[in-house]
């Protein structure tokens, strides 16, 4: 999901720790993030799994603390709630409205 010139950067791992980047307009609304990026002229839906791991980018856990808190919330192994995460983390970071506090090498 990269634009034309773009490079997708270092994937992140277990410990690295993000957080939303400044700019990115956010509401949830019933359990669902909706995200407007300005600079992009996106409009970004999220369902409520991925609505849970937006609302803990803050910079200070890690992926893996997310992913344990998330099997805790929802119905999921803390593995399977790790694989998604960084996943979707790394498309957060192709699609610039999160970025990498520390890649938790």
């Amino acid at each position: 999901m990269t634009s034309e010139g773009e490079r997708p950067g270092p994937a992140p791992g277990p410990l690295a720790r993000l957080r939303r980047v400044e700019g990115i307009a956010w509401r949830i609304i019933e359990g669902e993030a909706v995200l407007v990026n300005v600079r992009r002229d996106e409009v970004l839906h999220l369902n409520p799994t991925a609505s849970f791991l937006w609302s803990g980018l803050d910079g200070g856990k890690t992926l893996a603390v997310i992913a344990a808190e998330m099997a805790g919330e929802f119905e999921v192994t803390e593995e399977e709630a790790l694989a998604d995460i960084l996943e979707f983390a790394g498309l957060l970071l192709q699609q610039g409205v999160a970025e990498l506090v520390d890649l938790g090498e």
